[in-house]
C-alpha cells in the first residue's frame, strides 16, 4: 500500500449544540479555511538527590477555527451565525473533526474525532480589501474520542457541494418583453 499524505482540505469540522443532539444532525461549517487542535500536558519537576523526577497531568485542549462568512437564502440562520449565537449563550457544543477522504466516491463512512466543549472567543474581521473572516476558539472538555461515523444524506451533500452548480450555455428563462 502506498503512503498518502493527508490533505488539510479533507479534514473538516461539523458542529451541533449539545442540547439539540436528539433532534438535529450536526452541520458542516462552510468555507472553512483552517483549523487546529492543540492538546497539552502539564509537567511538574521535583528535584531529588537522585535527579529530576517528572510527573505529567492533563492540560488544556483547544481548537482554533477560521472560516469565511457567507449568506445563505435557504436557511433562517447560517451555521456560522448559529455558532456565534451559541458562543453568546455559553452553550455546550459538540464538534466532530472528520476525515472525508473517499467521500467523493460516494462512501458515507468517515473517520471522526468527537469533542465537547465551549466557544471561548468569536471574532469577525471585516477588511476593506477582502472577505469577511471569522475566527473561533473552542475549549475542549476531556481529550476527545476517536471513532467512525456515517454521514447523513444532507451531510454528504454538504461535503460534496460546490459553490455553484453547472449552468447550461443556453438561456434558461424566457426573455422579458416590455
Amino acid at each position: 500500500m502506498a503512503v498518502q499524505v493527508l490533505s488539510g482540505r479533507d479534514v473538516i469540522l461539523f458542529f451541533r449544540e449539545r442540547a439539540l443532539h436528539a433532534t438535529e444532525d450536526a452541520a458542516k461549517l462552510r468555507f472553512q479555511t483552517e483549523h487546529s487542535i492543540s492538546k497539552e500536558k502539564e509537567s511538574e519537576s521535583t528535584l531529588t538527590k537522585d535527579g529530576i523526577v517528572n510527573s505529567i497531568s492533563d492540560g488544556e485542549n483547544t481548537a482554533d477555527i477560521t472560516s469565511l462568512a457567507y449568506r445563505d437564502d435557504t436557511q433562517t440562520l447560517t451555521t456560522w451565525e448559529t455558532l456565534e449565537d451559541c458562543f453568546d449563550r455559553n452553550a455546550l457544543m459538540e464538534m466532530w473533526q472528520v476525515d472525508i477522504t473517499g467521500v467523493d466516491t460516494g462512501a458515507t463512512q468517515v473517520k471522526a474525532t468527537y469533542f465537547q466543549g465551549y466557544f471561548t472567543s468569536f471574532e469577525q474581521s471585516n477588511p476593506a480589501d477582502g472577505n469577511v473572516e471569522l475566527s473561533y476558539s473552542f475549549a475542549i472538555n476531556g481529550k476527545g474520542v476517536k471513532g467512525t461515523d456515517t454521514l447523513t444524506p444532507a451531510q454528504l451533500e454538504a461535503v460534496q457541494s460546490l459553490m455553484y452548480e453547472y449552468e447550461k450555455m443556453a438561456a434558461t428563462a424566457a426573455p422579458v418583453t416590455p
